[in-house]
């Protein structure tokens, strides 16, 4: 009697101690469960106050599942639970020529679909009202912790006002490239008077007159594409090409400089190119020209441009310095804060300008 007693006493105590394992187990859950939720609502909250539009999808589907409220607010419609990625041309958009995007060309196809880690597109979406604005689309997958893609999510972005501050800017920009061209107009028409009655022969005026051509075209350069900045290939070939023809050979990276510079460079590149063909090789039918730039140093805040003239007659150093030696040496080392080396080797004539390309004024 006595064993059966302590026998259930041990199985009440066995089943107690289960009963409280269960709940304890049951007590964790619900506090995970708590959490998630109590996560999932910060998420959401968080969502609906981020002041750009959001889109979520799921992987691999590509099936579009919520969105937050600015998201609608911005496409004037419900979010469209498209329903993969090939189902996205409900959501209307065009392309800047005005051709209709199409449903693999939208970031989300991109990324879910064909496993890019970013996508983004600017598209002119018509919203549900049918109004029309620009709008930059941007999205990034979305990985779990095993590493496999869960979803996407995509960023809607209204860049309105930015297109037409953008089309305001062309307007005033071609404006200012037109008045500038009448004032290079001017300038040549007030040198040309002025010479007049001197003893200045034709050879200076043509040197004047193709000195302000180099300029103004340096500056219009820069006013067709950016104001404040230039590509070092294109100052060369607008400026050399015309003098050079095809004899000359350049190669380099595609290297931006502020309008500053860009504008010394136009000028010294004019004076090298005269000059060669005057005196150096390009005076010569065989006679040719390299023009190379390239990176210094690893951080590629430092690039070397080498001038080199090929084939032609042997270089003479100059018992003189002219105005075009200075533009080619003193000025355009003082606008660069660079250095520049002149050799007159047997070989041919060659420059050199190394020279920062983020120093501060």
């Amino acid at each position: 009697m006595s064993e059966t007693l302590e026998g259930l006493k041990a199985e009440n105590t066995r089943l107690k101690q289960e009963l409280a394992d269960v709940l304890l187990q049951k007590s964790e859950e619900v506090m995970q469960e708590e959490k998630s939720l109590e996560r999932i609502s910060f998420l959401e909250a968080m969502l609906e106050t981020i002041p750009i539009g959001i889109v979520l999808a799921e992987a691999p589907s590509g099936k579009i599942t919520t969105g937050n409220s600015l998201a609608e607010e911005m496409v004037r419609h419900p979010i469209y639970n498209s329903e993969d990625v090939h189902s996205y041309g409900e959501w209307v958009s065009f392309h800047e020529n005005g051709k209709q995007v199409e449903s693999h060309e939208y970031p989300l196809a991109k990324v879910v679909g064909e496993g890019h880690d970013y996508a983004e597109l600017d598209v002119n979406y018509q919203r549900g009202d049918g109004t029309m604005f620009w709008m930059r689309i941007v999205c990034r997958p979305v990985f779990a912790s095993d590493g496999q893609m869960r979803g996407a999510t995509v960023a809607l972005i209204d860049i309105d006002n930015e297109r037409h501050l953008m089309a305001q800017q062309d307007v005033l920009i071609a404006e200012l490239n037109h008045r500038v061209k009448n004032a290079f107009t001017v300038v040549k028409s007030i040198v040309s008077q002025s010479l007049r009655g001197t003893n200045a022969s034709e050879g200076a005026r043509d040197t004047i007159d193709s000195r302000l051509d180099a300029y103004a075209k340096a500056h219009s350069q820069l006013i067709g594409n950016r104001w404040d900045r230039a590509h070092i290939g294109k100052i060369a070939e607008d400026t050399i090409a015309r003098i050079a023809g095809g004899r000359i050979t350049m190669k380099g990276p595609d290297v931006e400089v502020p309008s500053r510079i860009a504008m010394s460079l136009s000028m010294a590149f004019y004076e090298l190119a005269t000059n060669a063909l005057k005196h150096g090789s390009l005076s010569d039918t065989e006679g040719r020209v390299e023009l190379m730039w390239d990176y210094v140093t690893p951080q590629q805040d430092t690039i070397r441009l080498v001038w080199v003239e090929l084939d032609g007659p042997a270089p003479v150093s100059p018992t003189t310095k002219g105005f075009g030696s200075k533009i080619t040496n003193q000025i355009l080392a003082a606008e660069t804060y660079g250095k520049v080396i002149i050799d007159y080797p047997k070989a041919g004539f060659k420059w050199s300008l190394e020279m920062p390309l983020n120093k501060e004024d």
